[in-house]
């Protein structure tokens, strides 16, 4: 009985470290181009460049989700990577792995299930829920602010490291900056400079001709989308040429009864 306690503790504090985990994973590498610059192109050029904070967001009835869920090798890989440290956490504190194990598969299945249904409204039993409907709007809400709500399904870490808005704060700020614009406090709405002054030693020439994330993220993504339209055309069209062959056949057909 004690062992099962002390599974089920293991469990609890992996949850925990998932959402941290994945945070940083998504806010470093899913949304920063460092190697593995496949997560960056993957989620940030593709994923965010098909899915965007307004009706894009959802996958319309009738068109095939593309670009939702990870990679195959995605689970592997992050169970690869942590068995070391389970097993470690297993020799100073034993009965923990297991617990440790399943949290990490179930947190990762989850999280595929969660993200498929943000993005593919199709009416699962989980949408009927008021917590999905938080995460849904959570998620939505990072696909038009890409540095914030950077946890999909458990935003423990969003909370903590201050990353964490909603629609309710959102229309707090937007008050606040009214406010103060009617009471003439206009230094509390003008942002900071990035730089008061330009460092020395830069070259700013250099810098100001360094592609900007923007347009790396723009353009491969509105190549990727005309693609993705013209592919949807043509699927359309031989779909057309067989309905049109189908009926000749069966007018054929008839004529030679």
């Amino acid at each position: 009985m004690t062992s099962l306690w002390t599974q089920l503790a293991s469990a609890f504090g992996w949850v925990i470290y998932a959402s941290f985990f994945e945070w940083y994973w998504h806010k470093l590498w899913m949304h920063t181009p460092r190697p593995p610059k496949e997560a960056f192109r993957g989620h940030t050029i593709v994923h965010h460049g098909l899915y965007k904070g307004d009706q894009s967001y959802f996958v319309a009835e009738g068109e095939h989700p593309e670009h939702i869920l990870l990679k195959p090798y995605a689970l592997p890989v992050i169970f690869a990577a942590h068995l070391p440290v389970v097993f470690l956490i297993e020799h100073f504190a034993p009965h923990t792995a297991i617990g440790a194990c399943v949290a990490m598969v179930l947190y990762f299945v989850v999280y595929e299930y969660m993200h498929w249904n943000m993005h593919v409204p199709r009416g699962h039993f989980v949408e009927r829920f008021r917590w999905f409907q938080f995460l849904r709007q959570h998620h939505k809400l990072h696909h038009r602010y890409y540095q914030k709500n950077f946890c999909v399904l458990f935003p423990l870490a969003d909370l903590c490291l201050g990353t964490l808005i909603t629609e309710q704060s959102l229309a707090r700020q937007k008050a606040a900056r009214e406010q103060a614009i009617a009471d003439g406090n206009i230094a509390q709405v003008r942002r900071k400079p990035r730089h008061s002054a330009p460092k020395p030693g830069r070259n700013r020439e250099a810098r100001a001709a360094r592609p900007r994330l923007s347009d790396l993220i723009r353009t491969p993504a509105l190549e990727y989308k005309a693609d993705r339209k013209q592919r949807q055309r043509d699927r359309r069209r031989e779909r057309r040429v067989e309905e049109v062959r189908a009926m000749l056949e069966t007018v054929k057909d008839r004529r030679d009864r």
